[in-house]
């Protein structure tokens, strides 16, 4: 996942300043240009004037527009006075130009695009000026820009949608390969069939996860054969060694002291049994060997708990109040192991309470979870011990010889499998809390 966002961070960077860049050549050199395309359109629409008034004068003569008798100047504009064309008598004939320039029409000033021509008619020279008002100019310029916009807006947009396009269609294995691995709670569930894709490096990665999952697998497989044969095989002698013991003491031939050492081995091997077996069932709830085909009303679960925790409750003389105040069903799940889970914790609470303390036990739904709190009044836990309780055989207390054992740490392996999520809340000397929380 990590990757994948990765890549499509730095695609998505890229694909931002290859936009940035288009923006900023567009406003650096397109306004220049349309500025430009718009005034050499005005000069040639200058010069196709020209070449009509030529027309015109042919058609109807030029005596229409030069008084040879008369030495005055000829002039034409429209009511806006955006255009103009007038003819003025001159000294000599100079090349056409075409400049930007003021001229006076009927006592307005109008700036104009002007092209000076000169020209000779009976042996006298002339000044032809075409004007177009600026105005114009400015007018295209902003359609002109307008269009640009719209063209650069368009532009981007399709540019973004087929880099997306892209990106998704390059991408597609890695995603594929994402998937197979989100898909994945256990290597015997992995998919080992290979994605069909193009590019080298999506392949070699793809291959190099699945040969890595075979080996995650052969390991997983080779520590399930281990640990069950390890656990048969610690267990036949404990047996043996637990039914010896049972079988001197019914002799009744030994001495009390012989007999309090006997007493003793049989609570040592009880306790050696005791972290084999629970050894032998966190392994197999790692390794997914457990089933999920219960539905459990946790409310009764609890319940049940509390009535199997009765006597070591009553031992320590500790008052236990169930303020179970709203209920889940939850499904699927391994009724057997979420028993033992809060088994573990209450019988944790109070292993590690004082006596004629107090436990409780409730239940709430907030923030769309399912809610438990197992609290106690007992010890409490180091504020820098609570981020390793969970770990099997941590120590927290080596001058009693006290730990939290495997009780916890099978815990939040039980936790793990069901998809929930436990944390504990400790204050040292006065008690803890231990939540469980279910996503709705």
């Amino acid at each position: 996942m990590f990757l994948l966002m990765k890549l499509y961070y730095k695609l998505a960077v890229i694909n931002a300043l290859t936009r940035i860049m288009i923006v900023a050549v567009f406003l650096l050199f397109v306004p220049n240009l349309i500025y430009k395309a718009a005034r050499s359109h005005t000069d040639n629409l200058l010069e196709k004037r020209k070449t009509e008034f030529y027309q015109i004068a042919k058609k109807i003569g030029m005596g229409q527009f030069i008084k040879e008798d008369e030495d005055s100047t000829f002039a034409d504009y429209t009511i806006f006075k955006e255009k103009y064309l007038s003819i003025e008598p001159v000294k000599s004939i100079e090349p056409d130009t075409i400049i930007t320039g003021h001229r006076e029409i009927e006592g307005d000033t109008v700036n104009a695009r002007i092209l000076k021509h000169t020209f000779q008619y009976n042996n006298n020279t002339y000044l032809l000026e075409i004007g177009e008002s600026l105005q114009y100019v400015d007018d295209l310029n902003l359609v002109l820009s307008r269009i640009a916009l719209w063209i650069l807006i368009i532009v981007i947009s399709l540019t973004v949608l087929v880099d997306l396009s892209i990106t998704q269609y390059l991408l597609r294995p890695l995603i594929k390969i994402e998937d197979k691995l989100k898909g994945t709670i256990h290597p015997e569930k992995f998919d080992y069939t290979p994605v069909v894709t193009t590019t080298t490096d999506f392949r070699y990665l793809d291959h190099t996860i699945r040969e890595m999952m075979r080996k995650i697998r052969n390991a997983f497989n080779i520590e399930k054969e281990f640990i069950a044969n390890v656990s048969h095989e610690l267990l036949t002698p404990i047996s043996i060694l637990q039914t010896r013991l049972e079988n001197m003491l019914e002799a009744g031939n030994l001495n009390e002291e012989a007999e309090a050492k006997i007493i003793e081995s049989q609570k040592t091997l009880g306790r050696l049994k005791q972290i084999v077996r629970s050894l032998l069932l966190i392994s197999q709830v790692e390794n997914n060997q457990a089933p999920k085909v219960d539905s459990v009303d946790m409310v009764e679960l609890l319940k049940e708990v509390a009535n199997e925790i009765e006597e070591r409750l009553a031992d320590k003389k500790i008052t236990l109040k169930l303020e179970l105040k709203e209920d889940y069903i939850y499904v699927p799940a391994n009724r057997s192991l979420l028993f033992t889970m809060f088994f573990n914790l209450v019988n944790n609470a109070i292993k590690y309470n004082n006596e004629n303390g107090g436990i409780t036990i409730e239940s709430e739904k907030a923030n769309n979870e399912f809610l438990i709190h197992i609290r106690d009044t007992g010890k409490g836990i180091d504020a820098q011990n609570l981020k390793s309780i969970f770990y099997r055989f941590k120590k927290f207390n080596n001058a009693e010889n006290e730990s939290y054992g495997l009780g916890l740490a099978m815990v939040k392996t039980i936790a793990d499998f069901h998809g929930m999520d436990v944390s504990v809340e400790s204050t040292l000397g006065e008690g803890s809390t231990f939540t469980v929380s279910i996503k709705l």
